[in-house]
Formats: structure tokens, sequence, C-alpha cells
């Protein structure tokens, strides 16, 4: 039988024939509903060319239990199509599993081949990836920081498992990784203070406070894996060894959603009186219950931001320049800055929505409403303009200038929407607990 090169394939024969070594191969799962969508894999010819394949759901059964990681097969009567979304590797066609494809496996070969494959991102490919499903990404980099492994509530309303690290990439950069569900505890905590060469592959980018990525199903990580790009990364930091430190949990994002909706809740003159001094909140993270009055006046929804630390840029003619990074940067974005005057029945303060959770919130990007404007950007959009009136609950984050110069205008980390029963409930557990204090309190 005649085989063909992975290079060789196109979309414009029906079946192919091809002799390769399955590198890798996972489940790939939907987050949504925890049902398997196909079993993927990473093939290999002997010639080091890779693509992608995948067996769909309604033939796993057939084929799962014929093939393994690490072993050399023939596939008979493949089929080749264009690869849209979550490409695990860079290229545009991907092989699919047909009823009638063959599975011969070929002995003793298996050495002749890789036992790894990657396609490790720079800093600027993965900015050019960021926020688009078409292509996953590998990365490798030196372990700065870790987080101990956190409980999170999903869109479905069930706990699962998340790991946050800091990685240090080739060119100096650090990027956040967050791990999902059973790669959290891929990790153990005995790495912290050993220097430690970390892959991740098949990550989505997001831009979320600078560069960050996500685990996916197809996600694999190693440690101090015995390949050129580790020796490289650990011979460029020779003279000054990084070591991985432990960073703590942000304890307002622990637990149920109505745990955190709740999370040190403080009415607004009693926000406006926190200091440092106060040894009792180490994250300065609190939460309160008010209502939008209105938008403060005489500042602009958007901004343009550096996309190397998301400060804010300058028009200088043609370019943007950030005074911050001292440069002009290759790209400028646009992002929310929708500042907000609110209020309780104690104060009135102003705070301010960023890109984020004011993308989340309005559930639209700055982008499509800048063009829904026309070119009218100095205008504030009705969807805007309707957070006017609307109670809900923010957390907030204190910094510096909050707590030592007392500045009442204070960064929303998130809002959630009030349960009205809770917040009754609330009422009368605070309630309860004052006058069992006070009553302990006479009898001291």
């Amino acid at each position: 039988m005649a085989y063909k090169n992975l290079s060789e394939l196109t979309t414009s024969r029906q079946t192919w024939n091809i002799k390769v070594k399955v590198i890798r191969m996972w489940d790939s799962i939907n987050p949504s509903t925890d049902e398997l969508i196909s079993i993927d894999m990473i093939l290999m010819d002997d010639h080091g060319d890779t693509m992608h394949a995948t067996i769909w759901k309604d033939m796993t059964d057939t084929y799962k239990s014929k093939i393994n990681e690490g072993s050399v097969y023939v596939f008979s009567n493949c089929k080749v199509v264009q690869s849209t979304k979550y490409r695990p590797i860079n290229n545009e066609i991907k092989i699919t599993f047909a009823y009638n494809t063959k599975v011969k496996e070929v002995k003793g070969t298996s050495d002749n081949f890789s036992d790894y494959y990657f396609e490790f991102a720079t800093k600027y490919t993965l900015e050019e990836r960021k926020e688009k499903e078409k292509q996953c990404s590998d990365v490798i980099g030196l372990l700065t920081h870790m987080k101990p492994i956190e409980s999170k509530i999903t869109k479905r309303n069930t706990a699962t498992d998340i790991r946050e690290i800091e990685i240090m990439i080739p060119e100096g950069d650090k990027i956040r990784v967050t791990l999902w569900e059973r790669l959290a505890h891929h990790l153990s905590e005995d790495v912290i203070g050993h220097q430690t060469v970390v892959i991740v592959t098949s990550t989505m980018v997001q831009k979320f406070y600078g560069l960050s990525l996500n685990s996916t199903s197809a996600t694999r990580l190693y440690t101090n894996l015995d390949i050129p790009e580790t020796w490289d990364l650990l011979h460029s930091h020779s003279t000054e060894e990084i070591l991985p430190k432990m960073m703590e949990i942000d304890k307002s994002t622990q637990g149920t959603m109505e745990e955190q909706m709740f999370y040190r809740r403080r009415t607004l003159q009693e926000l406006t009186g926190i200091r440092h001094d106060n040894p009792t909140y180490q994250d300065f993270v609190f939460t309160t219950i008010a209502t939008i009055d209105r938008l403060e006046e005489n500042i602009q929804w958007w901004y343009m931001s550096c996309d190397v630390c998301n400060k804010i840029c300058t028009k200088e003619s043609d370019s943007y320049y950030c005074s911050y990074c001292n440069k002009y940067p290759e790209r400028a974005t646009p992002r929310y800055r929708i500042r907000l005057q609110i209020s309780d029945h104690t104060a009135t303060i102003s705070c301010t929505l960023f890109d984020e959770e004011a993308k989340r919130m309005l559930n639209t990007s700055v982008s499509f409403l800048m063009d829904s404007l026309a070119g009218k950007s100095e205008e504030v959009p009705k969807v805007i303009q309707q957070l006017c009136g609307r109670r809900l609950i923010f957390r907030f984050k204190l910094n510096n200038k909050n707590l030592t110069l007392g500045m009442q205008n204070y960064a929303v980390k998130k809002t959630f929407v009030p349960d009205d029963k809770l917040e009754m409930q609330y009422l009368v557990d605070k309630e309860k607990y004052l006058k069992t204090f006070i009553i302990v309190s006479n009898r001291i």
C-alpha cells in the first residue's frame, strides 16, 4: 500500500492512506455540558510533518480501543477537511475518520519518530491570537508564581477546581495561565523554591489585565521536559535563578455566588472610612449594594490603551504614545472606562467600570459600540445610559489612593444582581448579630 506524506494531503480527494505516529491524544469535551464532542489526536509522519485528526462522537466506540498514544499506525480511507476552530497546531486542514476508515498498528517503528511536538508561541503571536477561537497556543516558560488550588463556580453553577500559575516566556514577558479541573492538580507545590520549566499546550488566549491563557480539554502540562528548548531557557537564566513562589488566593472570589455577594459587606460610608492602618483587611476587598444615579460628566466612556500595559495612550499625530512604557506601542486598543456615581442610604461616591467587567455587564465590546455610533464616539451609547437607575452589588478592591488619600473613586472588580430574599435575610441576620453583640457587651 502506498502512503502519502502529511504535507501532500489536500481536501480535493475523497480518502487518503497515511502512516503516522500518534503524538498526543485527548477527549474533547464541551465545557458547557461536560459531554464528549470527539476524540482528537496530533499525528506525525516520518518526515516530521504533523496534522490534527478528529474522530467524532458517534464513531468513538469503534476506534478508541484500537488507538493508543505513542504508537504508529496505518490509517486508510481517511478524509481531509478544513480546520476552522480550536486548531491544536497551525494547519488549515485536518483529518477526520469515516465509518470505513481502517486502523492497523505498525509494531517496532515508534523510535523512528519524535516523542513530542510543540509550536511555542511568542508574545507577538499570543497578542495576535487573543480572544480568537481559531488557534490554540503552546507556551514554554520558567514558573515564577503559583496559587493554591481554588474552587470556582462555573456558568452551570457547579464547583470546579482551578489553579493559576505565572510563567516567564523566553522573551522575558510574564504570562498568567489558568489550569482548570484535572490540570489544577497536575502541579505539586513541591516545585516551590526549585527552578522549573513549564510547558502548557493547546491554550486559548484571553485579554484580561494583560495576556492570560486558559487551559482546554486538549491541554497537556509538562515540567522540566528533556528537550532543547528547556535547556536553552535554563541556560539563559543560569546566572540568576528564577525560583517559583506561592501567591495568595483572592478570598473574595471563593465559595458560592451568594457568599461572594456578601463578602465583607459594607455601606458606602463605611467604605470611605477604610484606611491602610486597619490590619484586619489585608486584601482590602469589600462588597456594597448601591444604586447607579448617573454617569459622571465630561469623562469619556472609553479610552485607547497600550497593548503592553493596558494604560491610557495619548494621540500624537497618527500614532498613540504610552507614557507608562515610554514608547509608541505597535497597537492601541479601545477599552471601557465608565465613570459612575452611585449611592446608598449613607453616602454617594464615584466608581469606575473598566473593560472586562463592563464588557461582561453590557454583553458587548467597545469596538462594536463605537462602530454603532458611526464615528460619533464621543456620544454615550444607549446601552450604557440604561445603567442609570440600576441597583447592584459592587465588589471593590481599594487601592493606595483610596487607602491613604481617601480618594472616593473606586475600581469595580465585579457586579452582581441582588436577590431580594437574600438581602432581607442578610439584614435580619445582621440585626440578630448586633443584638447578641450588645447583650454580650453589656454582660462584660
